[in-house]
């Protein structure tokens, strides 16, 4: 599983902080999913710090909450939305991927051997 720096962009902007927590989960839709989306729904957890900025833009960590789920959604340029039941609560679109904590770990142990 690898993890992805997200703009997030709140469709209902509180006054005060982040309308979720800073550590959530959410089912998203990603734009490539028809209307069916939720026969194929998947997770985000998503992690956040501070305020959204005054247009209701704020920068996260997405991660997939299944390891099964289709990583490769996780992409740069890929964009999706996060849902509250039905409500749309956010559109975010992935900025930069960040390989697995495994792999880089065995990267790491790997170029001390040589």
């Amino acid at each position: 599983m690898h993890s992805a720096k997200v703009l997030l962009h709140w469709l209902n902007r509180p006054s005060d902080g982040s309308p979720l927590e800073e550590h959530f989960s959410r089912p998203a839709r990603f734009d490539h999913q028809g209307d069916d989306w939720t026969d194929d729904a998947w997770s985000l957890v998503v992690d956040v710090k501070g305020r959204p900025n005054t247009q209701g833009e704020q920068d996260g960590t997405a991660r997939f909450l299944m390891p099964t789920a289709p990583q490769e959604w996780l992409s740069v340029g890929k964009k999706f939305t996060l849902f509250e039941g039905r409500t749309p609560v956010a559109k975010g679109e992935v900025k930069r991927v960040s390989p697995d904590a495994k792999r880089s770990r065995r990267k790491v142990l790997e170029s001390g051997k040589r």
